[in-house]
C-alpha cells in the first residue's frame, strides 16, 4: 500500500500531498537515523570484541605463543583493528560524529576488517579468513541501515575479494568469485528487508502518534495532543516577552440535540464548530477538542488580540450555520503572562469568562 500510495502522490499530487509524503519519508528517515544512532556503536564494539578474542586465542595456541613465527604480523594487524573498531564506537556514542557521516564511518570500519582478513590469506596461504571476510560483508548488509554505504562497501570488498581469489593462493578462482558475489548480493537482500521494516514501524509510530494526539472526529489536537504542544508555546512567548491567551468555546445545546436528532446530527455540530475555530486560527495558535462539546483555542498575544479572536469566530460561527440556540457557541478568554500562569489557571478563567458572558447575552436576550 505505502508503494502504490507514494506513486499516487507522484501521479495525481494535490495541494497537501507533497508536505504529507515529505512529512511520511521524514518519520521514517528520523526512525532510521535514531536505529542506527543505537546500534552503530554497539555493533562496532561487539566486533571488536569478538575479534580481540579471536585474537588472543589463536595467538594463546601458537608455538611459543606465535612470537617467532609468520602469523604474528597478523596479531598486530587485528590489534590495530580492534583499536579502529573501538575508537570508532566510542566516537560514535559520544555523537561526535554528525549525523551524515555515521553510515560512512560504519563502512569504512567494516571495509577496514574485510580488507584486513583478506590480506591475512596471503600472509597465511589460507583461504579460512576469506570466509570470515565473506561473513562480514553479510552481517554488515544487516546492520548498516543505509544503502549508498553498503553498496560501496560491499563493491570494494568485491573488488578485492575477486582480486585475491585471482591472484592469490586460495585456488579455484572462480568459485571463490562467486562466493563473494553471493555474499554481498546476501547483505543486499538482509539490508532490504531491514529497511523496510523500519519503514513499517515508522509508519505504526506515526499512527499511533496520531491516534494518540488528534481527536479521529475533527482531525484537531486532543486534549494529551495539546499539552504535547503547550510547553513550546509557552517558551516561545517567555523567550519574546510575550502574554498568551486561551478561548474556551462551548456548544450550547449539544446534549438537547443528541437527544432530539441524534449523534450524528451532534457529531455535525461538533465538526461545524472546529471549522469555524479552523477559519480564524492564527498560523501559531493551537486548536485542541477539550472535551465532548468543550475547544480550547491557545495562542500568543495579548488580551486584545483575544478579544478580537473571540469577535471573529462568532462571526465564522454564524457562516456554519451555529448561530441558532441549538448548537450555537459560547466563548470565553483569558489571558496572562506564561511565567505566571499556566494553561489550566488560564482555561479554569477562560471557563468562568464563558458562562458569564453566555448568561449576560441570556439577560440581554430576555430584555
Amino acid at each position: 500500500m505505502t508503494f502504490f500510495a507514494g506513486w499516487r502522490w507522484r501521479l495525481f499530487p494535490d495541494v497537501d500531498s507533497g508536505d504529507v509524503l515529505a512529512s511520511v519519508n521524514d518519520e521514517r528517515r528520523e526512525t532510521r537515523l535514531r536505529i542506527a544512532e543505537r546500534e552503530y556503536p554497539r555493533t562496532l564494539a561487539w566486533a571488536a570484541s569478538v575479534l580481540l578474542l579471536m585474537t588472543v586465542l589463536t595467538f594463546i595456541g601458537e608455538p611459543s605463543h606465535g612470537l617467532h613465527t609468520h602469523y604474528f604480523k597478523t596479531h598486530v594487524n587485528d590489534v590495530f583493528v580492534v583499536l579502529l573498531l573501538f575508537a570508532s564506537a566510542w566516537l560514535l556514542n559520544s555523537g561526535r560524529i554528525p549525523r551524515k557521516l555515521r553510515a560512512w564511518v560504519l563502512m569504512v570500519n567494516a571495509l577496514a576488517l574485510v580488507l584486513s582478513l583478506l590480506w591475512q590469506v596471503t600472509v597465511e596461504g589460507t583461504p579460512l579468513n576469506y570466509t570470515y571476510a565473506m561473513f562480514v560483508v553479510i552481517g554488515y548488509g544487516v546492520t548498516s541501515l543505509a544503502t549508498g554505504p553498503y553498496l560501496c562497501g560491499a563493491a570494494v570488498s568485491v573488488i578485492a575479494a575477486t582480486f585475491l581469489a585471482i591472484t592469490g593462493p586460495v585456488g579455484h578462482a572462480f568459485d571463490w568469485i562467486l562466493v563473494a558475489l553471493t555474499a554481498a548480493g546476501i547483505g543486499a537482500i538482509l539490508l532490504r528487508i531491514r529497511l523496510q521494516s523500519i519503514v513499517a514501524l515508522a509508519d505504526a509510530l506515526t499512527l499511533a502518534k496520531e491516534l494518540a494526539t488528534v481527536d479521529q472526529l475533527t482531525g484537531v489536537l486532543n486534549r494529551h495532543g495539546l499539552l504535547e504542544h503547550v510547553p513550546d508555546l509557552w517558551s516561545t512567548a517567555q523567550r519574546y516577552d510575550e502574554s498568551v491567551f486561551v478561548a474556551f468555546i462551548d456548544i450550547r445545546g449539544l446534549k438537547k440535540a443528541n437527544d432530539k436528532f441524534g449523534h450524528d446530527y451532534g457529531d455535525s455540530l461538533i465538526l461545524s464548530a472546529a471549522q469555524a475555530a479552523r477559519k480564524v486560527l492564527r498560523g501559531g495558535d493551537l486548536l485542541s477538542r477539550w472535551g465532548g462539546d468543550e475547544f480550547l483555542v491557545v495562542g500568543i498575544g495579548n488580551h486584545s488580540d483575544a478579544e478580537s479572536f473571540a469577535v471573529d469566530l462568532e462571526s465564522s460561527a454564524t457562516e456554519e450555520a451555529l448561530e441558532s440556540e441549538m448548537g450555537g457557541l459560547s466563548i470565553g478568554i483569558a489571558a496572562g503572562l506564561p511565567g505566571r500562569n499556566s494553561l489550566m489557571d488560564l482555561t479554569s478563567r477562560a471557563d468562568e469568562d464563558m458562562y458569564r458572558r453566555r448568561t449576560a447575552n441570556n439577560a440581554n436576550t430576555d430584555q
